[in-house]
């Protein structure tokens, strides 16, 4: 095991039931932190100076206190010297994103109803089963207003607006997409499913870039090892989609995520959190919530082209006659007609097989081939023959239907899309810290 990537699970490390719910244990730090509160929020709510312009919005070092002490409140972190400038670091970049969010937002009229800011927020605090009101009073407890919970629950929906309107009709996931991706799941029928929840920290120029992303993943594990639950960080510190769910992305299969990624999952643990896994543009952490060995089986629904061969002088055109019928042939249910007009062509339905009832080398075969097209040719006693792929079905548990890898794919590609316009909004803004 690769120990230099992968944390050694231990106790603390322990989180399974941390990993994708929230607890009431994440109010442990308002008590501890009452004192600590009340006379810097009684003195920034008097003065209300400026924390930092962005372009023309101002975040006040109430508005920087307010989210640094939420944050800290609700991760259950005693508010040392190193806690709190980590927080307050990570609080200043949320609220400037949160700011770029919301003027973007602007510039296209889309507003939020105060309704639609109850609900998400009710959303979020539903694990704890209480209610906004009771929440907001222990917040208030500790002098935190609910606020600014509010605020940052109405940019995530303003800005998930943003990115739909702007890029959701430009974002096309093809059937080759699906079926690739459907092949490749296929081909993995048999192996471990992963129920995964993710951090990410993008490496950009203002947390130090790689070196601050790798600090900034460290202090995760860190937290989570004093027993901080997964969902709370994941929502205030991941760049990741996946962020809004706790980061929890559901069951994976290996080779679903990136390569750095999934050589770490496979040698993790039930219940274990990874180390900082770099990848290109920033650093994840990675917590393993379940792992199942899947009794998954992949039908194929299949149609054969053949052409029958006396001797070997017949294979040079027998490969001729089957490459133009694998040309012509347009789908399953019209085969027949597509290929009838080629000399030596045949074709008949082979209907549902189950892969384990083929042999390796056929199955190789398929799984190469895409849903809709022909297989390359093979040799079988006295017949040249090639198959059409009609249906690839895979069932058992934790299989994804058509439409969830297309919602997932789609899902990638505006996550993409999401992190490149943040980037160049914050590239193009006026950002001024105090």
């Amino acid at each position: 095991m690769n120990t230099s990537i992968l944390k050694r699970a231990t106790p603390k490390m322990r989180i399974t039931t941390k990993i994708l719910m929230g607890t009431t244990k994440t109010f442990m730090g308002i008590a501890l932190m009452a004192a600590f509160t009340h006379g810097q929020i009684s003195n920034a709510q008097s003065a209300h100076g400026i924390a930092a312009v962005v372009n023309d919005d101002v975040i006040t070092t109430y508005d920087l206190r307010q989210r640094s002490l939420f944050m800290m409140a609700t991760q259950g972190i005693e508010p040392t010297d190193e806690a709190k400038q980590q927080i307050l670091s990570q609080a200043m970049r949320n609220l400037v994103d949160e700011k770029l969010q919301i003027q973007e937002a602007k510039k296209f009229d889309q507003t939020i109803s105060n309704d639609e800011v109850r609900n998400g927020v009710q959303k979020i605090i539903v694990r704890n089963d209480i209610s906004v009101e009771e929440f907001a009073q222990r917040l208030a407890s500790a002098g935190i207003s609910i606020s600014t919970l509010q605020d940052q629950v109405r940019s995530e929906i303003a800005w998930q607006r943003i990115i739909g309107g702007l890029y959701g009709s430009r974002i096309r996931i093809s059937d080759a997409q699906i079926d690739e991706t459907l092949t490749r799941l296929s081909a993995n029928a048999d192996k471990p499913s992963y129920r995964i929840a993710e951090i990410y920290i993008e490496a950009t120029p203002d947390i130090g870039g790689m070196n601050g992303a790798m600090q900034g993943a460290a202090a995760m594990i860190e937290q989570l090892g004093q027993g901080v639950p997964f969902p709370v960080l994941a929502r205030q510190f991941s760049s990741a989609p996946s962020a809004a769910k706790g980061g929890d992305i559901g069951w994976i299969r290996e080779g679903e995520l990136r390569e750095e990624v999934n050589t770490v999952i496979m040698q993790m643990e039930k219940g274990q959190v990874s180390n900082p896994i770099s990848v290109p543009g920033g650093v994840y952490v990675v917590a393993l919530a379940d792992k199942q060995i899947s009794t998954n089986e992949t039908f194929y629904t299949l149609s054969q082209i053949n052409y029958k061969i006396k001797d070997a002088s017949e294979l040079p055109a027998a490969k001729i006659a089957l490459k133009a019928a694998a040309e012509a042939a347009k789908s399953c249910d019209t085969l027949d007609e597509d290929v009838k007009d080629i000399e030596g062509i045949g074709s008949n339905a082979m209907g549902e097989i189950k892969a384990g009832d083929l042999t390796k080398d056929i199955l190789d075969i398929l799984a190469a081939t895409d849903v809709g097209k022909v297989s390359a040719t093979m040799e079988t006693g006295p017949s040249l023959i090639a198959v059409m792929v009609c249906e690839r079905e895979i069932r058992g548990s934790n299989i994804p239907s058509r439409e969830q890898v297309e919602n997932r794919l789609l899902s990638q590609q505006e996550a993409q899309a999401s992190r490149r316009h943040l980037r160049d909004l914050r590239r193009k803004a006026t950002i001024v810290s105090r």
